[in-house]
């Protein structure tokens, strides 16, 4: 985050932003930057408002409901990407979007899952319906995808399996509340029925198996020597 700050950013446009609490990490530490929250859940979006108010940030950070793919907002210098590839369609087609939409010499946080190792057909069956070994890379194929896009690598980092746990849980802990506490309303054995299958999925499918990495990606300034005049930022090589 410091990192990221440290860059300066002045606009910065976070895809699939939920509710908004790393937007507002970012605002925090980057005052000059105008923040804003790109979602399709309009429900979240009006929490992340209401928390954005109450924080004091709503002068700098704002949010819309929309569809990341088909964004046509202004250019980011900044841009978020934690968990929402599948706005694209693929890992790889979010990298190649996002390469094209952040500005010149500008900044990508993308964060995605990836395979710890190749999945067996019977762990494949034990997860959400239709997984493919084919929905994730590995971490270096994940780097190379984003290389792929256009952009390089600044910093490439995968979190613990004792965090992954405890995202986890923390997911499925306000859905196990609520029941706790509402074991006879109408909506709770459809609400069990998602936590009991999501925990299934994690235990029995992907724990130790599929991991999550943050990628801090730069986009390379354009050199106007590529058009045959000089620029007058270009750094010689060799």
């Amino acid at each position: 985050m410091r990192e990221l700050a440290g860059a300066d950013p002045r606009m910065v446009v976070d895809f699939g932003c939920g509710l908004g609490a790393l937007l507002r990490r970012i605002a925090s530490a980057a005052p000059q930057a105008r923040c804003l929250g790109v979602d399709i859940d309009a429900e979240l979006l009006e929490s992340a408002r209401k928390t954005t108010a109450d924080t004091g940030l709503d002068d700098r950070v704002s949010f819309v409901e929309g569809d990341a793919s088909g964004w046509e907002g202004p250019a980011p210098d900044l841009a978020v990407c934690i968990g929402a590839s599948h706005a694209w369609g693929s890992t790889d087609a979010a990298l190649s979007a996002l390469a094209g939409l952040v500005e010149p010499g500008g900044w990508v946080l993308f964060a995605d899952g990836f395979w710890e190792r190749p999945p067996t057909d019977a762990e494949l069956a034990s997860m959400w319906e239709g997984t493919s070994a084919d929905d994730w890379h590995d971490l270096a194929g994940l780097t190379d995808s984003a290389i792929a896009a256009g952009l390089r690598p600044m910093r490439v980092e995968a979190v613990e399996r004792s965090e992954w746990d405890d995202f986890e849980s923390g997911f499925l802990a306000d859905m196990e509340s609520w029941l706790v506490e509402h074991p006879g309303d109408p909506r709770a054995d459809e609400i069990r029925a998602r936590a009991d299958a999501h925990r299934g999925y994690w235990l029995r499918g992907h724990r130790g198996l599929l991991g999550f990495a943050y990628l801090t990606l730069r986009r390379p300034v354009m050199s106007r020597e590529i058009h045959g005049t000089p620029s007058p930022h270009a750094v010689p090589l060799g």
